[in-house]
């Protein structure tokens, strides 16, 4: 009797640490595929029309996978690699993202390794065009330290998150790495849904570092909203980079751009199931040593089409005038075209 009193004892632990141990992998990406056409001013080093992975959307690979180690509380991971691996970080198999995490309901979120920065979470809120590949489009929106780079990814960084219903609080902090050039960073993010209104804001500072010696910081605000009116989604950002000291003397910045404003307006709406329609203004301003001032301009007007909840066709009209983080700009008028499927 015994004996099968303690078996039983077995089987029930065995199968509660089954339940509580369940876990899960999964395989993902993305493929985007289109061509683009230079309506207008073409460089010597390009062609006016060109087949391109990567028009719209980052063409990705990854791996996921989730354990609930406890209930209520789960470990996870998560690796992607970008298609084209010179486009990140350090030409990494995993360079688009690679880190490990902690959730629990009542607790939030802990991840720890490279991923995306609190800026560009927030920015993805009221990007007006959503063309998240489009160059420059929503790097400006999130922001950049040294006058080039957009404020889109943190390495070596431990973020937290928590979300209610209607309120999301996002922190991070990156440590200094002086073999990969990357300076100490923290970083803090809000967003708040009242009604048809969604709210978001950030601030990041990094501290500049050379020679070990502290010479100055960057500093980025950014904030806007999403407004859904109907089918329509009403959308408007501004972001403010106040650039240390350090973009006078380096690399990123041979002009000396001391700040960066930007602001972007626009809408996404559906016109059917299938089909959305967006639009996106930006004005960039660009002051340089505190004295001359360079403004810039884009435009972006498109369609989706989606096949199925996989797989959408695009298609979108982008016009840049004026400069770019600080660097003059020809006036260039490009149409894209491409298919995106996820898997």
């Amino acid at each position: 009797m015994a004996q099968a009193r303690g078996f039983t004892l077995l089987l029930v632990s065995f199968s509660m640490q089954q339940c509580f141990a369940s876990s899960e992998v999964k395989v993902f990406g993305l493929i985007d595929e289109g061509l683009r056409i230079d309506l207008n001013h073409v460089p010597s080093s390009q062609k006016d029309f060109q087949l391109r992975n990567g028009g719209k959307m980052s063409s990705r690979f990854g791996i996921r996978g989730r354990e609930e180690i406890l209930p209520k509380h789960s470990v996870f991971f998560n690796l992607e690699a970008d298609i084209q691996p010179h486009q990140h970080h350090h030409k990494q198999m995993f360079g688009r993202s690679r880190y490990l995490g902690y959730e629990n309901p009542n607790l939030g979120k802990f991840t720890l390794g490279l991923q995306s920065s609190v800026g560009f979470d927030i920015a993805r809120i009221f990007d007006p065009s959503g063309v998240i590949r489009q160059k420059y489009v929503i790097d400006d929106l999130s922001g950049s330290f040294n006058g080039r780079y957009g404020n889109k990814w943190a390495d070596n960084a431990l973020k937290y998150s928590f979300k209610t219903k209607n309120f999301n609080l996002l922190s991070s902090y990156q440590v200094a790495n002086d073999q990969l050039h990357q300076q100490p960073n923290y970083a803090i993010g809000m967003s708040y849904k009242l009604g048809d209104l969604l709210m978001g804001s950030s601030f990041s500072v990094t501290g500049h570092q050379k020679m070990s010696q502290r010479i100055g910081n960057s500093q980025i605000v950014n904030a806007g909203f999403t407004y859904l009116m109907g089918p329509t989604h009403l959308k408007m950002g501004v972001a403010h980079s106040q650039l240390g000291d350090l973009t006078k003397s380096s690399k990123f910045s041979s002009q000396g751009v001391t700040q960066i404003q930007n602001i972007g307006i626009g809408f996404k709406h559906h016109l059917q199931p299938k089909i959305d329609l967006y639009a996106g203004v930006y004005a960039q301003k660009n002051i340089i040593n505190h004295q001359q001032t360079i403004h810039g301009y884009k435009y972006v007007f498109g369609s989706n089409y989606h096949l199925s909840k996989q797989t959408h066709l695009y298609g979108f009209i982008h016009h840049a005038i004026g400069s770019d983080m600080g660097k003059l700009i020809p006036d260039i008028t490009s149409a894209s075209l491409g298919l995106v499927h996820r898997f």
